[in-house]
């Protein structure tokens, strides 16, 4: 039975800002392969030969004690008495004339501390104090900051993680968060007034929906809901903590690390103007204007993901056998779009020489040069980095268009709100429906073509159709929820044998659209099946609830094939 429906689909876009006069690039290593500050000392002399590297990012190696303090930055351990003044005083007392941006890592981690520890704080911020003294008395460019959780269960920056979750609301931690950041930022000016303070990312990772961290709150009303489910929903109370008492001698660099990913100068384009133009609307109005002044942007390129091997499901444009001139499309594009820095991170490849003993973990990682895993790498980046210098030298300004069109166009597989009509024909599918848990704790419940989900951190409802290849099918779900949490609608794909397909351009997420999340919402994607017989799975997702007043329900599945 075939049933005749419209369905709302909203298209988003974005405006080019103007760009302002181009700096000098300034490009600089980064990863598995960083050298400890020793090790940097002992051999600049060697680097960069000749790469057109400016810097680097550095890890710190105790001689006594915890081999490398400074990756858990957000614990409560006594940095105090630090045995890395040998190491310190080495990177003092050598010439950085060749390659002056050089940053110090910090990690978020463990994150187990609440933000409401008081004590706890004060030893986090103690700990970013300690650091931007020990980069500046190296005589570094400043501090780079990793905010990625690597300790589970822990989450810093997520709301439902948080010890104190049950007993204080979302703005509650909001609040708090934005006091730590003004007590983080007073200590790191207090040590080093003129540090570059950058970071993996910052405020670009809420510029666009995504699949796991959670949708973009940029214009919504219920940009609470949003930021409160969202894997990061705290960074940008932190940050706002920063720019209160921000120094105007301190700069802060967003890295834009979903920069990884992109297949076009476009996307390079397109996310730093909305960093700049939309991350802006994350700050208090009060900060806005130091935010636009004091804020910029860089760009990483992902060696392994440029390698057609090392990173395996993760490789960038696959099938592409062009490495070096996709490696060229990506630096010229972070270049032309950022502010000058690009971050070069790779995990198993190095630039430096051998660390030997002066590594950060004896006998580990050791790589090959990188030179050796992608042949001519070297003189592309060369060529890339002269051209983009001869242009600044001329005062050439960068397209606010990309003069070339991506490499591939928008996936026609993509979540949808409401604008313009697409219409579609509806099914009458019977779906086979199944419930999943990562996580034992919460409760999934089946029934009418209904899920509901309680108490859970991640727990889902899935119904797997039966579909045809190569057509186009619209997907929309109603859901409504009580308390905290985050909704989402996923489509996957199974093979006839029940195996995943795996590839990142097949999967779809969809949030729902701006609205009252106690009040009914559909949530609409449009996606296109794989050319081989495949089942589609449709997900109905929820996460980060917390207790038995937490829960959502979904029902009105409607799956339809999208008119031609």
């Amino acid at each position: 039975m075939v049933h005749r429906k419209s369905f709302l689909v909203l298209w988003l876009f974005w405006v080019s800002a103007s760009s302002a006069q181009h700096p000098l690039p300034r490009i600089i290593t980064c990863g598995w392969n960083a050298p400890t500050v020793a090790q940097f000392a002992r051999d600049l002399d060697k680097m960069p030969g000749e790469l057109p590297l400016t810097g680097c990012v550095l890890t710190l190696h105790a001689d006594s004690g915890n081999p490398d303090p400074l990756a858990t930055a957000h614990g409560t351990d006594d940095w105090s008495q630090l045995d890395v003044r040998r190491s310190i005083e080495a990177a003092a007392g050598v010439s950085k004339e060749s390659m002056p941006d050089n940053y110090l890592l910090l990690k978020a981690n463990p994150g187990a501390v609440d933000w409401f520890d008081d004590d706890g704080w004060q030893t986090i911020v103690d700990h970013y104090r300690i650091a931007a003294g020990l980069a500046r008395q190296a005589g570094l460019r400043g501090l780079l900051l990793d905010f990625e959780p690597y300790t589970d269960p822990h989450r810093q920056f997520q709301y439902s993680r948080q010890a104190a979750a049950t007993e204080h609301d979302f703005a509650d931690y909001q609040t708090a968060a934005r006091r730590r950041g003004r007590e983080m930022m007073k200590a790191i000016a207090a040590e080093f007034p003129d540090a570059e303070i950058c970071t993996y990312f910052l405020l670009s990772y809420f510029i666009d929906d995504h699949h796991h961290r959670g949708p973009s709150p940029v214009g919504r009303s219920d940009d609470q809901w949003c930021l409160a489910g969202h894997a990061y929903g705290l960074l940008p109370a932190l940050v706002d903590g920063w720019l209160d008492v921000l120094p105007p001698s301190i700069t802060l660099i967003d890295g834009c690390e979903n920069g990884y990913w992109f297949t076009s100068a476009r996307q390079f384009q397109h996310c730093a103007e909305a960093v700049r133009t939309q991350g802006v609307q994350l700050v208090a109005v009060e900060n806005r204007e130091k935010y636009s002044k004091q804020v910029r942007v860089a760009f990483p390129i992902y060696l392994d993901a440029i390698h057609p091997k090392l990173a395996g499901q993760y490789t960038l444009q696959p099938t592409r056998s062009d490495r070096l001139a996709l490696l060229k499309r990506n630096l010229n594009a972070a270049i032309a779009f950022g502010d000058g820095l690009v971050w070069l991170y790779g995990e198993q490849g190095r630039w430096w020489p051998e660390a030997g003993d002066e590594s950060l973990w004896k006998g580990k990682d050791t790589y090959p040069h990188w030179e050796t895993l992608l042949p001519g790498i070297s003189q592309a980046i060369q060529s890339v980095v002269a051209d983009a210098t001869q242009q600044s030298a001329l005062k050439v300004q960068p397209p606010t268009k990309p003069s070339a069109q991506p490499d591939s166009e928008p996936s026609e597989s993509t979540a949808a709100g409401g604008d313009g009509e697409i219409g579609a024909s509806v099914l009458d599918l019977e779906p086979v429906w199944e419930t999943f848990k990562a996580d034992p704790r919460g409760a999934v419940v089946l029934g009418n073509g209904q899920v509901t989900i309680t108490a859970a951190e991640d727990a889902s409802g899935m119904a797997t159709f039966t579909i045809e290849p190569n057509r186009r099918y619209m997907i929309q779900v109603q859901v409504v929820q009580q308390g905290r949490g985050l909704t989402r609608m996923s489509i996957r794909w199974q093979t006839p044998d029940g195996q995943w397909r795996t590839s990142r351009e097949d999967d779809v997420v969809a949030y729902p659209p701006d609205g009252d999340p106690f009040t009914p919402r559909t949530i609409t994607a449009i996606v296109t099946a794989p050319p081989r017989p495949h089942r589609m799975v449709v997900i109905c997702n929820a996460s980060r609830q917390l207790t038995n007043d937490d829960a959502a329900l979904f029902g009105n599945l409607l799956i339809g094939v999208v008119d031609d």
